[in-house]
């Protein structure tokens, strides 16, 4: 029941909702790459959107500290780059109803199954999503290390619901504008479709629902031929 994806550069995901910390460890970075704490800081805080409406009203810190793959300089060493996130605002006992009702929509039931009931299921356990947190900073040093080849990577919310914002050019996308659109609360290219896009998810919030998406993104610089022809594609990946 291995969380690793990759294969030339890898990325393990550990850690449970609820316990002590969660982390990722990234291997195969190549050394010398300039890793911008302070940056990589900013990128992992946009997840959380503290003190928005839409967000989670968990509240923690979520700053990562490096604890290995980083030299003085500041830079990756090429070995095993890892960084942890320490848990403090858990409330475990909210979550004292499991194993024996797991709740529909949820991992509860497979968790349950997979693990021959030895899943720590508190908060969701590996399956929550406070786990996109280390996948997050893994992509912020992905995205470090494409900058230093050219390769910039951008996006945004196209659509909430039925409220659409304005698409992105797909022949000369304007990565400024995909980039500076991550200031506001909502990230449309469109400040007034995002506006509607944030009353959409407060009414179905509201109505205890909840409402689809869609996400638009941008990746300019990429080297001609990149990926394989049949498996490892990003549309047959995608497929």
């Amino acid at each position: 029941m291995s969380s690793i994806i990759g294969k030339v550069i890898s990325v393990a995901v550990f850690g449970e909702s609820h316990g002590k910390m969660i982390g990722v460890t990234i291997d195969g970075l190549p050394a010398g790459i300039p890793i911008d704490e302070d940056w990589l800081n900013a990128f992992v805080q946009r997840r959380a959107a503290k003190g928005s409406a839409i967000a989670t009203p968990r509240r923690e810190s979520d700053i990562p500290r490096i604890i290995s793959g980083v030299n003085p300089q500041g830079k990756s060493t090429g070995y095993p780059l890892t960084a942890v996130f320490e848990n403090s605002n858990t409330h475990s006992s909210d979550y004292s109803f499991l194993p024996d009702r797991p709740r529909p929509g949820h991992a509860d039931y497979p968790a349950i199954t997979r693990s021959l009931g030895e899943d720590d299921l508190r908060g969701s356990g590996h399956h929550s999503g406070r786990l996109t947190l280390p996948q997050v900073f893994a992509g912020g040093v992905a995205m470090l290390f494409l900058r230093q080849i050219g390769v910039d990577i951008a996006a945004h919310i196209l659509q909430v619901g039925s409220v659409r914002d304005a698409s992105i050019d797909p022949v000369n996308p304007d990565m400024e504008a995909l980039h500076d659109c991550h200031l506001q609360e909502v990230p449309a290219l469109d400040p007034e479709a995002g506006q509607r896009m944030m009353q959409t998810i407060l009414d179905a919030k509201a109505r205890l629902d909840s409402v689809g998406g869609i996400i638009e993104c941008a990746a300019i610089g990429l080297p001609a031929g990149l990926g394989d022809p049949m498996f490892d594609g990003i549309e047959n990946r995608l497929a």
